[in-house]
């Protein structure tokens, strides 16, 4: 009995944190989410809810994918650089991902008809802390570290379709669900060569339902809304613990448990107006988080998100006289309620953001974004220091030959 006493002993000391290998605030809940992927939304901050594109895919509202007038295949990479800060301490962190893989059709542009099929993230856990521990047993002094990782996330196999009638778009799409989050804990004890280890793993499922409406109220003003959610999703929740000593091991137990859990609601609006090439748009979002049981912590509550942006889109002319008219810039900025609370506080983000894009030939694109901002809680607390850089590539081809109207 002595060795469980020994490691209690020791995690009973707070120390300071530090981390490194991706976000802190990951380690809540679902863990980071994605709302988009793509570098052309990611260079407006997001803002997507009525803001058409020719060559980009939307998945915030799926009433916008029949704008392109190419059949397209889109894949992109995402690094996430981080300086967190926690009680005066800060370390530089980072990780990377590709950014989904998806296609989009375009049967019939004058009908707005589309549909798209793909996989995209649409949760990311990843980070590292490590906490020096020490205490003092019968006069003797005994040091460790306790390493906490997790590794992950959540992605989505996305299915959607659009279509027009008049001046009104609709669009539906399905989100399958699926992935694995895995939390661990190493528990290394100086001198006695001891580690100990606890792991959970969430292996989610489920399926979430959006749908989306676009109108073009005039020549110049355009508006946008969507709605989101789905049933409940089933959970496989595998807990394991083991201990070695000098190498050798001496318990080793493992237990998994059938779950289910809510999977969030949301839904938003959007409004944007057009001048000359140039579209200047707003988004605001709503979620509810508060029945989600993914993850649950002592230390965080899972409650309602707000999510409001601004955005400023100028394409690239494809065909213009000059070198300087074929790229096409955006702009962003935004503010993000986060859908959880830690030790009570609030999780808010200020983010902006800027890119461009390239067209190659008359069907092919490059984009790239860069967003910078921070995130953490109105005390300064543990806070981040977040940069992402995301690069796509757009590659169209022309499938489906309009055919004559009368």
């Amino acid at each position: 009995m002595m060795r469980p006493l020994l490691i209690l002993a020791i995690l009973t000391i707070p120390l300071a944190a530090f981390g490194q290998g991706g976000s802190n605030y990951s380690s809540i809940g679902l863990g980071d989410l994605r709302r988009s992927v793509g570098a052309l939304y990611d260079g407006m901050s997001g803002t997507s809810i009525a803001m058409p594109s020719d060559h980009g895919i939307n998945l915030v509202n799926p009433a916008l994918l029949g704008f392109s007038p190419y059949t397209r295949l889109q894949a992109g990479y995402r690094f996430n650089q981080h300086l967190v800060t926690d009680n005066g301490n800060s370390i530089a962190q980072n990780n990377g991902e590709i950014d989904g893989l998806m296609v989009l059709f375009a049967i019939d542009t004058a009908h707005g008809f589309g549909v798209s099929f793909g996989v995209v993230p649409y949760s990311s856990v990843n980070y590292v802390v490590q906490r020096e521990l020490k205490t003092d047993i019968d006069g003797t002094l005994l040091t460790g570290r306790s390493q906490q990782q997790g590794t992950g996330g959540t992605s989505s196999i996305q299915l959607g379709a659009s279509g027009r009638i008049g001046d009104f778009y609709g669009g539906v799409s399905i989100q399958a669900l699926f992935g694995v989050i895995t939390l661990s804990d190493n528990i290394f004890i100086d001198g006695y060569r001891e580690l100990v280890t606890s792991t959970t793993s969430y292996d989610v499922r489920g399926l979430l339902l959006r749908g989306g409406v676009y109108y073009k109220a005039t020549s110049a003003l355009s508006l946008g809304a969507f709605v989101s959610g789905g049933p409940q999703g089933s959970m496989n929740v595998v807990y394991r613990a083991s201990g070695s000593l000098s190498g050798s091991p001496y318990f080793d137990s493992t237990r998994a448990v059938q779950a289910t859990t809510e999977l969030p609601y949301s839904f938003g609006i959007g409004a944007s107006i057009t001048s000359g090439r140039s579209r200047y748009g707003v988004d605001i979002e709503w979620g509810d988080h508060s029945n989600v049981d993914v993850n649950p912590r002592s230390d965080a509550t899972y409650t309602r998100s707000l999510r409001a942006t601004l955005g400023f889109d100028r394409p690239a002319a494809q065909y213009a006289p000059t070198f300087s008219e074929k790229w096409g810039f955006r702009a962003g900025a935004g503010f993000q309620r986060q859908y959880y609370t830690f030790k009570g506080e609030n999780i808010d983000e200020l983010f902006a953001s800027g890119g461009f894009d390239f067209p190659l030939g008359a069907s092919a694109t490059v984009d790239a974004a860069v967003m910078g901002g921070f995130r953490g809680p109105s005390n300064g607390a543990l806070s981040e220091i977040f940069m992402r850089l995301t690069f796509t590539v757009s590659i169209g081809e022309t499938w489906f030959k309009p055919f004559s109207r009368e």
